[in-house]
């Protein structure tokens, strides 16, 4: 585990905003992924209407609460870790000096070729792209799904005849959902042996200290 993470966690690292916003996110894409599954092959007796339902509910959930949080990124402020000093919260997700040069350090600590995690900024360098990946992804998913969806497929047709047809796009749509469990199970990996300490922030907005002997 990284040096840098042994520290108190504080809930201006991770404002409430943030945290309710993460929490709608990860409770909207479950949902999605469950009822795509369902409306691409049924595995259980539901009805497909009402999957179809919960999926178009929750695909709006997600691309509103993306919204917002986007907004206020950069209207609300938050802290790096183990500090109350707050500033505007992009700019954390904006390049910064202290990953400079950090992205093949990191990317070696991940597939297990270097032992220490490099130092970096509240978000390392794969971790700023994993978040700007999942906004490219949203909005792929939103696309790809409005051009199956009946009351949009017409305006999107060209754009769907264009990628190939109805058929193609379906497979477009699939694929994406592979990627968003992939990448979410990695997420929840990645927090459980870097940052558990940060769970009772996550989940109960409970600050946490650093254990006795660790370094600071």
């Amino acid at each position: 585990m990284s040096e840098q993470r042994d520290i108190k966690t504080t809930r201006e690292e991770h404002p409430l905003p943030a945290v309710v916003t993460h929490w709608v996110h990860l409770v909207a894409i479950g949902v999605l992924i469950w009822t795509g599954f369902f409306i691409h092959s049924p595995f259980y007796s539901g009805s497909m209407a009402n999957n179809r339902t919960f999926h178009l509910i929750f695909a709006w959930v997600l691309l509103s609460t993306a919204m917002v949080r986007l907004y206020w990124a950069f209207i609300g402020r938050s802290a790096p870790p183990g500090s109350r000093h707050e500033i505007r919260d992009y700019k954390f997700f904006a390049p910064q000096p202290e990953n400079r040069g950090k992205f093949l350090p990191m990317l070696q600590y991940y597939f297990f070729l270097r032992r220490t995690h490099p130092k970096t900024a509240k978000y390392n360098p794969l971790q700023k792209g994993a978040y700007a990946f999942w906004g490219f992804l949203i909005v792929l998913q939103a696309i790809t799904g409005f051009e199956l969806w009946t009351p949009t497929a017409s305006f999107f047709q060209p754009l769907t005849y264009a990628l190939g047809g109805p058929v193609i796009v379906r497979i477009i749509h699939y694929l994406i959902m592979w990627l968003f469990v992939v990448t979410v199970a990695l997420h929840i990996y990645l927090v459980f042996v870097e940052v558990v300490q940060e769970l009772p922030l996550m989940f109960w907005w409970r600050e946490t200290s650093p254990e006795p002997g660790k370094k600071r």
